[in-house]
This record gives C-alpha cells, sequence and structure tokens, in this order.
C-alpha cells in the first residue's frame, strides 16, 4: 500500500510537497475503510482518496509525477539519453534537482525509496525499509554521482545487502559484486533498476511494487490488454459485462467476433511495411493489438495451424423481441467507452494481488451519479490492501457519507503558478457539515476564481453592431 508520496521540483510544484495516505486518528467515521498498522504501530492507510483543484492547479501533474517514477523505475534509460523530467519553470528552481521520495507497504515488508535527478543525472538516490517481522528500520543503500566531469557515482550499503562481514567468504564476493554493478551503473540510471538488470534479488520486491501494484490511468488512456483479458478470463468478462449492464448504459453483455484475417478487408488503408512487420511480430508473439484507420480495436493471433485471426470485442443490447443485436465498442457513446476502460480497474481492486491505481480525471465523460456509482463499487468490492487513487471536478462526490475527511484532498496553484496539496482533514468543521456547498464557496480553496466578465469587452456587442447596420 502507499503511505505517502513526496515531490518537490517538478511541472507545477516547486516547494516539497507530501500527499499521504495515512489515516487521521481523530476522524472515527468509516472506520472500515481503514488497513490497521500498515503504516506502524496504531497508524492506518486509507484505501480510496479523491484529489479536487481549479483547471490548471496541478491535480494531472500529481498524477504525471507518478506515473514518471514507475517509467524511470522500471523502463531505465539508453546511454546518453537525457532524463525527461520537467522541473518548474517560473524561478530558478529549474537549477535545481528535482525530488521523488515513496513510502509504500509490500508483501509484509516496509519501504522508503527515492532520488534526486536533473536532466543529465541521478544526483541520489537512496533505499531504506522495515523488514517483515521487524520494528527498525534499516539501510539498502545510498548513492550519490558527483556532478564532476567523470560524474563517478559511489554507493554506500547497508548490511541487509553487503552481509555482516564484507572481509570474509561469501560476503565478501557479495560485496565485490554490488561494487561491480555499481562501477556499471550509468550516471543518467538508477541503481535500482541497474541492480535489478544484474539479479539483485532481494531488491526485487521493491522493482515489482513499481512494476507490478503501482498502476497509473492517464486521461486518455485505454486499457491496452482489454480484448486479452476477455479471451483469457472468463470471471473478468463476467464482471465487465454486469457492470455495464448494472450502469444503465443499456448493455446487456460483453461478446468476441472470431474471423479469419484478411488485410485488404481490415486494414485496407495499412501501409505494406506495417504490415510485413506485424507478420513478423506474430511469429514471435501470440497476439498483437492492432488499430485499423477507423479507430477499431483488433486482436491479431495464430490458431495452433498457424492460420491468423483477428478478434474484436462487440457489446450486445437486447432488441425489442428481446433477442441480442451486436453493436461495435465505436458505436458505443463516448462515456461509455470510458466506462468499459475504467471497469479493469474495479476488477484489479477486486483482486486478492495488492494494487495502487491512480486514475487522472475518474468524471471525465461520465454521469455524476455513475462517477459515485464506480467509486462506490471500488470501496466495497476492493480486497484488502489495494487502493484507488484519482482526480476529479465532481462534487457529488463531496459526500462524509461517501468518503472520509482525510480520504479528500485539494491542490491549489497560488499567484506564482505554485502548486500545493492539502487534507481536509487540515480544516475543522462540523460533522453534519455540506461538504459540496463548503468547496463552492472557496472555503477549501482550490477553486477556479474569475474576474469580471465585462471586461473582457464583449457586453454590448450587439448594440454596436445594430449602430454600425443603421
Amino acid at each position: 500500500m502507499l503511505i505517502q508520496f513526496t515531490i518537490e521540483n517538478f511541472l507545477s510544484f516547486r516547494d516539497e510537497v507530501t500527499f499521504s495516505m495515512v489515516a487521521v486518528n481523530s476522524d472515527s467515521q468509516h472506520s472500515d475503510h481503514l488497513s490497521q498498522n500498515e503504516a506502524g504501530e496504531d497508524r492506518s492507510v486509507l484505501p480510496i482518496a479523491a484529489i479536487y483543484g481549479a483547471n490548471a492547479a496541478g491535480k494531472s501533474n500529481l498524477i504525471k509525477a507518478i506515473n514518471f517514477v514507475k517509467e524511470l523505475v522500471v523502463e531505465g534509460t539508453r546511454t546518453n539519453q537525457s532524463i525527461p523530467v520537467t522541473p518548474f519553470k517560473l524561478s530558478n528552481h529549474g537549477k535545481k534537482g528535482s525530488k521523488f521520495e515513496l513510502i509504500f507497504t509490500y508483501q509484509g515488508s516496509q519501504y522508503s525509496y527515492g532520488f534526486k535527478l536533473n536532466k543529465e543525472q541521478i544526483l541520489e538516490e537512496w533505499l531504506y525499509g522495515i523488514p517483515k517481522g521487524k520494528k527498525k528500520e534499516v539501510k539498502y543503500f545510498e548513492r550519490i554521482t558527483s556532478t564532476s566531469t567523470k560524474k563517478e557515482t559511489s554507493v554506500e550499503f547497508g548490511t541487509i545487502l553487503k552481509g555482516k562481514s564484507p572481509a570474509k567468504g561469501v560476503n565478501s564476493k557479495r560485496h565485490l559484486n554490488l561494487e561491480f554493478i555499481v562501477a556499471g551503473t550509468r550516471y543518467n540510471q538508477l541503481f535500482l533498476t541497474e541492480a535489478i538488470d544484474r539479479s539483485i534479488n532481494i531488491l526485487m520486491p521493491v522493482f515489482d511494487w513499481f512494476k507490478k501494484v503501482l498502476t497509473v490511468i492517464l486521461a486518455e488512456a485505454v486499457f491496452s490488454d482489454l480484448e486479452v483479458g476477455v479471451v483469457g478470463n472468463e470471471s473478468f468478462t463476467d464482471f465487465l459485462s454486469k457492470f455495464l449492464n448494472s450502469a444503465g448504459t443499456g448493455i446487456d453483455s460483453i461478446a468476441t467476433e472470431k474471423v479469419e484475417l484478411d488485410f485488404d478487408r481490415h486494414f485496407l488503408d495499412m501501409p505494406k511495411s506495417i504490415k510485413d512487420d506485424l507478420v513478423k511480430e506474430l511469429d514471435t508473439s501470440s497476439e498483437v493489438m492492432v488499430e485499423n484507420s477507423l479507430g477499431g480495436r483488433f486482436l491479431v493471433y495464430k490458431d495452433p495451424n498457424n492460420q491468423p485471426f483477428i478478434m474484436r470485442l462487440s457489446t450486445r443490447h437486447r432488441n425489442e423481441d428481446g433477442s441480442l443485436i451486436d453493436f461495435s465498442i465505436q458505436e458505443e457513446s463516448e462515456g461509455t467507452q470510458r466506462l468499459i476502460h475504467l471497469i479493469p480497474s474495479l476488477f484489479m481492486l477486486k483482486q486478492k494481488n495488492e494494487k495502487v491505481i491512480f486514475i487522472d480525471e475518474l468524471d471525465r465523460r461520465l454521469h455524476p451519479l455513475l462517477s459515485r456509482y464506480f467509486v462506490e463499487s471500488a470501496i466495497n468490492c476492493r480486497s484488502k490492501g489495494n487502493q484507488l487513487i484519482f482526480t476529479t471536478h465532481d462534487t457529488n462526490l463531496l459526500d462524509l457519507d461517501l468518503l472520509r475527511r482525510d480520504e479528500i484532498w485539494f491542490v491549489e496553484k497560488n499567484k506564482n503558478g505554485v502548486s500545493d496539496c492539502y487534507s481536509l482533514a487540515e480544516f475543522k468543521i462540523r460533522p453534519d457539515l455540506k461538504i459540496e456547498k463548503g468547496y463552492l464557496n472557496a472555503r477549501f480553496g482550490a477553486i477556479p476564481f474569475f474576474g469580471n466578465p465585462k471586461d473582457l469587452g464583449w457586453f454590448g456587442c450587439e448594440d454596436s453592431l445594430a449602430e454600425k447596420a443603421n
């Protein structure tokens, strides 16, 4: 589970800002939401958080920050490649390094991992943790890379990595191996990523948390494995169909259509070079996702006889006589299409495998009642240890009957373009306060402030045009 995330000097976040999923002990509402002692003795972690703020306040930048960390850890960098970090631009902070740190739990252990960097290099990197069954935090490693021309990297290892007696026997070999990895770590590469490439298995849980647990869904993202999930997982298909049906979309169920691949029919406008690449990819992959010029998505694969087929999803609606009629996904409304690609996140939250899911603009193209239904489902169907964190403008969700005070966050940007984030739990409010009304009345900040529309010079245009016509 995510305990907290700290960023500094990234996009609109100039100063150090911490987003926390630690519950406030003074809040007694929805005690069933809490995961007890996940952040330490008598400290509970929350399963859900809603993030509000005006347009351009920095909500999406918070999501982009977590996505940047995930991609840098999992994908790494190439030799001589600049690091795609975007520091705060409206002051001289752009010359400073950007800082990211996450504290999270995974498989019974707690980790604190972070780094500081600029576009050229990793400046600092560190990993501390509390191993499963222990109470004391230990150091895994601390890394520093010099800013000199040589950009030399040095790493100080804790006992848990190097062993208790690095001068003797097997522990000496382990220490020498670690030093060898340090020597091969490029100045623009995270040591964590490099160590995983070199099979330092003790660090694998940390890497796996970023790769397998942390999931980021950007505002325009689609679920890339939707077709694969429907084909390979009957329970997922059943969950998808039932949720769409219960959400009032008019969809009765999800079906698949399998036909033999015909490039001239299905991909008429596809250049020959891309067709050739697709055929080559099928020789090494069991399936390939392809889109045609009309936006249709197809799963291309080969059957046991090495014959290429395509499969695409369809939605089924009931006719007046009760029979089922197939529609393509593209024939559904944009809101329904958005929902289809969000439902897999609910299914993931329902599983026992740990998941921390970030969704940017949850309410995008969704009716307010549908957004609430989605959030209620996320709270009620989740497995212990799973979390959903989302940004939204939907004030319908600002309801203490739905969320705790510490599960509601705001992002606000000041006149200097600097974003800050804070929780509703920081405000003293009555239990019966209508949070939605208070938010729209600017009691908690994080809303847009408009100038006088008459200052735009648009009013009175009709009169002046009438005078000219006369």
